[in-house]
């Protein structure tokens, strides 16, 4: 290029890459003038540069509102043009030579010029793309502890996100979802401009929504789907439980993101729904600028009532759980009459086995426990999977 000019004012960016493939501002550091207009170029090393004509450079006296201003870089009385660069695909990632053009009376008298790495938005979005793809994956072969039978079952989300019963959980497939969008953008913006971009206050209340949800969803559902601390123990006790932790196998299908018990669950399906429609929303307009993308109030409000709701859904649904609960606790009180029966039969000491402590005075209270049991085993195999053995029906003393 031909710098036998004025030397303009020094050109500042507020990134280290020169993101290419869209617009981007840079500011000179010399005073605004409103009759001063601009044209810029872009040296790559070809032989013809990339020529930015006067429609693709704008420039506007620098601002409060001004990143760079905000940053300390430039004053509030400086310049700032704003460069419509088009995407440079055959030098990624290379030095190139930036120039800047101050004009008056139809030609330019003075020009500024910096050096900077190009950085290609297509090259950028591509690479972003592959990041979030290892990172699931590296993230759906880790928490496996046995090969699926299908290498398909890999790349399924629901297994990946499902619940300590092996179903597929909404709560974790959210945070799973605006996790990996939220990565994709920031790896996006890091490549595209070489400096980590910040998040906007809404996406974080956005993950802050999902996060919560799922948390409290998560503890509704371990209040109504898991046995009692006190039940828990009694049945290991019994032997009706196996000491080690037998985690469930993994039987997560997408019917289970919209079902509860077999049935079609509104709650589910509203949070679900409204979860796609910010997602797309932030995957479109996170792309142009992360740390200023605003999620609308009222669709953040929308998505947190579904939330409420669906936690409020769960707390109301009736489980066969708690049915199961309740029988153990009934369970446990018989065998605690005919522990007293036995005692009192026996002159207030405990009989040493439990044909000792069979006699006419406690045979109701067994009869009502052995009854009661066998009910209780089988609503147990039903909702477990776990048989119980004739012999583990028996009271304990």
């Amino acid at each position: 290029m031909d710098k036998r000019r004025q030397v303009g004012g020094r050109i500042i960016m507020d990134t280290f890459l020169l993101p290419t493939g869209g617009s981007v501002d840079v500011g000179l550091d010399e005073m605004f003038s409103g009759t001063e207009y601009y044209f810029g170029a872009l040296d790559i090393g070809v032989p013809k540069p990339v020529i930015l004509d006067r429609p693709q450079v704008r420039a506007h006296q620098a601002s409060d509102s001004d990143p760079m201003v905000k940053k300390g870089l430039l004053g509030k009385d400086r310049t700032i043009v704003n460069l419509q660069i088009p995407d440079v695909l055959n030098a990624p990632w290379t030095q190139a030579h930036i120039y800047v053009f101050t004009c008056r009376d139809g030609s330019p008298f003075k020009v500024s010029d910096t050096t900077a790495r190009v950085s290609p938005a297509l090259y950028s979005s591509v690479l972003a793309c592959l990041s979030v793809f290892v990172g699931y994956l590296i993230a759906a072969f880790a928490f496996r502890e046995k090969r699926p039978e299908r290498w398909q079952s890999y790349f399924d989300p629901v297994s990946m996100t499902a619940g300590l019963d092996g179903k597929a959980s909404l709560g974790k497939l959210q945070i799973l979802m605006f996790s990996l969008i939220v990565f994709g953008l920031i790896t996006y913006f890091l490549l595209k401009t070489g400096v980590l971009t910040d998040i906007s206050s809404t996406v974080l209340i956005l993950l802050g929504i999902a996060g919560i949800g799922s948390t409290v969803a998560k503890g509704a559902d371990i209040s109504r789907t898991t046995i009692t601390p006190e039940n828990r123990a009694w049945l290991l006790r019994k032997q009706w439980l196996p000491s080690a932790r037998n985690p469930a196998d993994i039987d997560a299908h997408w019917r289970d993101i919209f079902t509860t018990d077999g049935e079609f669950d509104v709650y589910r399906y509203q949070s679900f729904i409204f979860s796609l429609a910010v997602a797309g929303a932030l995957i479109i307009g996170g792309v142009i600028q992360l740390s200023s993308f605003e999620i609308p109030q009222t669709l953040l409000g929308i998505l947190g009532l579904s939330q409420v709701v669906y936690i409020g859904g769960k707390l109301v649904t009736p489980t066969t759980m708690a049915d199961l609960n309740k029988s153990i606790g009934d369970l446990r009180e018989a065998e605690r009459k005919f522990r007293a029966s036995a005692v009192t039969a026996n002159n207030g000491v405990l009989p040493a086995t439990v044909p000792q402590a069979i006699v006419p005075a406690s045979q109701t209270a067994y009869d009502a426990y052995m009854m009661l049991a066998t009910d209780v085993a089988t609503l147990f195999t039903a909702q477990t999977g776990l048989d119980v053995a004739p012999e583990k029906l028996q009271p304990s003393l």
